[in-house]
């Protein structure tokens, strides 16, 4: 069997075949087996993200000055250069603190797909500093680019080729997160060899991500609640892809004391 290493050097060089259809029938076959689990994760994480972003706001405008009008001076300002630069600052905060349990929701799509149990102190397992540095690391570049664009262009109200260029920016990099965690690469090499990987088949990644995209829209229907157990979809499509792709067969990350 090959090494993670010999594998991307082989797909660098002699490229893959990748079929929409049988990435597509992997990633609903998978979702299927996480969606409730993940979906109520979402919920419990959600709820505390939530909680820690309304009490950012309480201490930034005062709880006396929650009102209409002060949040509509609060949405005016966020449009401002100084603060949509507070909003990229915190966007990339964020996303890095809690890059190691996204990195969980594609261990439990590999529990999942290999029938094997998932528990949930298995989110916080990246938490390990060996991974951790390496989730930090690769996170703030992606986020700090993928943001940055989108907000510089937000400023200018482009705001469609700012979130288009963030779209293409995350399908070039989709492969570096598993990467590190699957395939224990460190955050540059798993962003260059993502970068790499990914243009071999873009079109291909471009529509899967997108049908994901639209796939998780579907639980906006009715009262929206139902938008937590659709969002696991694009979890579930990036796994696929990088299983597909590279494979996750060799590599267990989990040692099986913590099963």
């Amino acid at each position: 069997m090959k090494t993670i290493s010999e594998k991307i050097t082989d797909l660098k060089k002699n490229g893959y075949e990748l079929q929409f259809e049988t990435v597509f029938n992997k990633a609903f076959e998978n979702y299927k087996k996480i969606a409730i689990y993940a979906g109520l994760a979402i919920l419990v994480f959600g709820f505390l993200i939530i909680l820690i972003a309304g009490l950012g706001v309480v201490g930034f405008i005062g709880a006396e000055n929650i009102n209409p009008h002060a949040m509509k001076q609060l949405e005016a300002k966020m449009l401002q250069p100084e603060y949509i630069g507070y909003q990229l600052i915190g966007a990339i905060i964020f996303s890095t603190l809690f890059s190691p349990i996204s990195a969980g929701f594609l261990k439990m799509c590999q529990a999942g797909d290999k029938d094997t149990e998932f528990k949930m102190r298995h989110f916080f397992s990246f938490y390990n500093w060996s991974f951790f540095k390496e989730l930090i690391i690769a996170t703030f570049i992606i986020t700090l680019v993928s943001t940055g664009i989108n907000s510089l262009f937000t400023y200018y109200k482009i705001t469609f080729v700012g979130n288009l260029l963030s779209f293409i920016i995350g399908i070039y990099t989709t492969l570096a997160i598993p990467l590190i965690i699957f395939g224990k690469q460190k955050a540059i090499e798993a962003i260059q060899a993502s970068i790499s990987i990914s243009s071999k088949q873009f079109f291909t990644i471009f529509l899967l991500l997108l049908v994901a995209f639209f796939g998780s829209l579907v639980g906006l229907i009715g009262f929206c609640i139902g938008v937590l157990f659709t969002v696991p979809f694009n979890i579930s499509m990036q796994y696929a892809i990088y299983d597909v792709i590279i494979g996750t067969e060799a590599i267990d990350v989990i040692e099986s004391k913590e099963n």
